[in-house]
C-alpha cells in the first residue's frame, strides 16, 4: 500500500492471494501509518471485487464490505481498459522490486521477509520525492493528519471509550 501524497509505503509478502491475507495486509498498513486513509484505490482483484459493473461501480465480496465498514474507509477500483489508471502501482511495485528486492533476499520464512521489508519501508522514508525537496518521512508529517484519520478516533472500541 502506498499513500499517494507523500509517497510513504507498506510492503508485506504472503505465502498466498486468500482474503484472509489481503485483509490482514490492510490491517498491518493501517498500524504502519498509525490510520487509515479515507479512500483506497485497487484494481478489480477478486479479493475484493465479485462483479464490474458499468463504470467504477462494483459488486463487492461481502467479507470486503464488512471489513471497509468496519475500518470507516471508502474503496475505489480502476476502470476496466484504462491502463493509465495502473501507473501508481507499477511505479510502487518497480521501485519495491528495484530497491527492496535487487539482490533477492535469503531469508528463511516470511516472518524474515517481511521484517526485511518493513526495515525498507522505514529506510524508503528518507528518500526525496521527485521535484520535491522533502523527504518522504517529512511529506508524510503533513500527509498524516489530512488523509488519515487516527486508528483511535476509527476503530468502534476506541468510541465505546474501551
Amino acid at each position: 500500500m502506498r499513500l499517494c501524497y507523500s509517497r510513504k509505503l507498506f510492503v508485506m509478502a504472503f505465502p498466498t492471494q486468500q482474503q484472509e491475507a489481503f485483509l490482514l495486509g490492510h490491517v498491518q498498513a493501517f498500524a504502519h501509518f498509525g490510520g487509515i486513509p479515507h479512500r483506497i484505490s485497487y484494481d478489480n482483484l477478486k479479493t475484493a471485487v465479485k462483479e464490474i459493473l458499468e463504470g467504477r461501480n462494483r459488486e463487492e465480496q461481502t467479507h470486503f464490505i464488512h471489513f471497509r465498514s468496519h475500518y470507516l474507509f471508502d474503496s475505489r477500483f480502476c476502470t476496466p481498459g484504462q491502463g493509465h489508471e495502473k501507473g501508481v502501482w507499477k511505479a510502487m511495485w518497480a521501485t519495491v522490486a528495484r530497491n527492496f528486492l535487487v539482490p533477492l533476499p535469503e531469508v528463511a520464512d516470511f516472518d524474515e521477509l517481511n521484517a526485511l521489508l518493513l526495515a525498507a519501508c522505514h529506510d524508503d522514508d528518507l528518500r526525496i520525492v521527485e521535484r520535491s525537496e522533502q523527504t518522504i518521512g517529512a511529506r508524510w508529517q503533513t500527509d498524516n493528519p489530512s488523509c488519515v484519520l487516527s486508528l483511535r478516533m476509527r476503530l468502534p472500541a476506541a468510541r465505546a471509550g474501551k
